[in-house]
């Protein structure tokens, strides 16, 4: 018997294109029957159709979503009285990403009625993971992150918040056709779904934001935080533990290296190669070196045992 297809979104920049294509052979290692949707500007999809020839691969014009222009005029009608409406305008771009994915997945859902996964294009899964587990996806968090503006949007979108939780920000997210049934509702209560999903999301997310933030922070938003809370509403079962390796790499993982951070029970690695640090700057041109990666292995792992200690203690009530 077939197993069910995987189904992935990402949201991407041509820059991420080596990861992805890595990425790509990795799922097909671990699950073989899988299918991916990349979203990225319309000016980027002919030379992402040349360097990805994949037939497990759909290349998305951004603009079929929602264009940029669209959601910024939404997205500024409600910033514009805010003292911080000049200062974020740099921002828009991450926010625009987040409105792509969640708007892409509600319509696949809507359309398919099939589950989805949303994995970030910087991030390469190095074992299998299991996503779902009957009917609910499996809730996933991780002790690292932390970020409390996130939840405060969160109050107001999902108008409720689980008692107890950890960050799900582990770089991945899915989401069933149930689960996001259950999104909409409540999402809905903020204003009416609209046919054009891209509209909707960023006219709810940006009223939200500038209805609880009154001080600016960058990151006032995050649709993995937005879609992991709604889960654990829906359905609450103790966030499962996961870890990848993210902060503080200097360039690309050997194959010896990545076996390390398998047996240590690391799930993913991403490379934030676009952030403007020496580390981050050019990282994909070069190779780890070792002594910084023995030194991140060995902090991360000692955190990652001594919070997961107190997260699977928590009695939750």
């Amino acid at each position: 018997m077939q197993k069910k297809k995987l189904n992935i979104c990402q949201v991407s920049l041509s820059g991420n294109i080596r990861t992805i294509k890595e990425n790509l052979i990795n799922f097909n290692k671990f699950y073989g029957n899988n299918f991916h949707y990349i979203i990225c500007p319309k000016n980027e999809k002919f030379y992402f159709k040349k360097k990805i020839k994949n037939s497990n691969c759909k290349i998305i014009d951004e603009d079929t979503i929602i264009t940029f222009k669209k959601f910024k005029k939404i997205a500024n009608q409600h910033l514009k009285k805010k003292y911080y409406f000049n200062e974020i305008q740099y921002r828009l771009k991450w926010y625009y990403q987040q409105v792509l994915k969640l708007s892409f997945i509600i319509n696949f859902a809507n359309i398919t009625k099939k589950p989805i996964i949303i994995w970030d294009a910087d991030t390469i899964i190095l074992k299998k993971i299991l996503f779902f587990k009957k009917n609910d996806s499996i809730n996933y968090g991780t002790t690292s992150e932390f970020h409390k503006a996130y939840y405060e949007t969160n109050k107001i979108l999902l108008n409720n918040q689980p008692k107890y939780f950890i960050s799900s920000l582990a770089q991945f997210i899915s989401i069933t056709p149930l689960e996001i049934k259950f999104l909409i509702k409540r999402l809905s209560k903020i204003k009416k779904k609209n046919k054009n999903i891209g509209e909707w999301i960023t006219d709810i997310i940006f009223k939200s934001i500038v209805s609880v933030h009154k001080n600016y922070n960058g990151s006032m938003f995050s649709e993995y935080e937005l879609i992991g809370q709604s889960n654990l509403l829906k359905s609450y079962k103790k966030q499962k533990l996961i870890s990848g390796i993210r902060e503080n790499l200097n360039g690309k993982l050997s194959i010896y290296q990545k076996n390390i951070l398998v047996y240590l029970g690391y799930s993913y690695i991403a490379y934030e190669h676009t952030h403007p640090n020496k580390n981050s700057f050019n990282m994909l041109e070069r190779n780890q070196t070792w002594p910084s990666f023995l030194k991140i292995v060995i902090k991360k792992t000692f955190n990652k045992f001594f919070r997961g200690i107190k997260h699977n203690f928590r009695i939750h009530i």
